[in-house]
């Protein structure tokens, strides 16, 4: 029950994030949520600074379109971490167009009722040898 309630929370999100609907997204995340996300800062402490993240990066774009594929979910009481490899194709204000897979893990915890992200992690691969992102990877 508890897999099945997070999957469709997880379908959600990502049915917020290509309409662009920012109480949508956000409705997912708990209010002390602490974010590693793809683009700077380190982190984000708390669920109003991922709101704001997340409206420039809409503000940022035209088209988006953001997919969850091979999701993964583990359950255990009052906590359930999800993992996933994700899809994202946009179009920069500038005209540049963005099409990367990224990893994404999540944890959620029930909070009176409801699964509630407490904390993800938003990465892609990494050239340490030249310090750069590898941006070109599938799945």
């Amino acid at each position: 029950m508890a897999e099945a309630l997070i999957r469709q929370r997880v379908e959600d999100l990502a049915k917020a994030l290509n309409a662009k609907d920012i109480d949508g997204v956000t409705s997912l995340f708990a209010p002390n949520l602490v974010s590693f996300d793809i683009v700077p800062p380190l982190r984000y402490v708390g669920a109003d600074n991922k709101r704001r993240a997340w409206q420039e990066a809409f503000a940022a774009t035209g088209p988006f379109a953001y997919e969850v594929h091979e999701l993964n979910v583990t359950t255990h009481g009052e906590l359930a971490f999800v993992h996933s490899l994700n899809h994202v194709n946009a179009t920069l204000a500038s005209g540049q167009i963005t099409n990367l897979w990224l990893r994404w893990t999540a944890c959620f915890r029930r909070i009176d009722g409801v699964w509630l992200v407490v904390h993800d992690h938003v990465s892609v691969p990494a050239d340490l040898e030249h310090g750069h992102a590898v941006l070109n990877l599938t799945p």
